[in-house]
């Protein structure tokens, strides 16, 4: 394994951890890996961590995150006789919200297009 694999494991893990001690040590109702996320994106953009620093490491948790969501395959599969139960409300729910994200998004883009007026 690379130094660089490595260092960009534990820069993610870094980050992880700080991010749970910020949200244990405030007591916040948020998860962890978010926060983490944004963390890291600060520090991206800033340019506090460089690209180059994470991005094997990065490139080989994408080239694997098809087998990630196996358990939550999984999870839908045990659970296939609630799902069935609740077809009707479940499928209302993902095609009012996706309408609902798609035009928020819509709305966004257009705003940022016309230069946020």
């Amino acid at each position: 394994m690379s130094t660089k694999i490595l260092q960009g494991t534990a820069i993610l893990l870094s980050l992880q951890w700080l991010s749970t001690l910020i949200i244990n040590y405030f007591q916040l109702q948020f998860p962890a890996a978010l926060l983490g996320m944004i963390i890291l994106t600060v520090l991206l953009i800033c340019k506090i961590i460089p690209v180059h620093a994470i991005e094997d490491v990065c490139d080989i948790l994408i080239s694997k995150m098809g087998m990630l969501f196996i358990p939550a395959s999984v999870s839908v599969i045990l659970y296939i006789d609630i799902i069935k139960a609740e077809f009707t409300p479940i499928m209302i729910s993902v095609v009012v919200s996706s309408l609902a994200v798609l035009l928020g998004t819509a709305k966004l883009l257009d705003f940022f297009l016309k230069g946020g007026r």
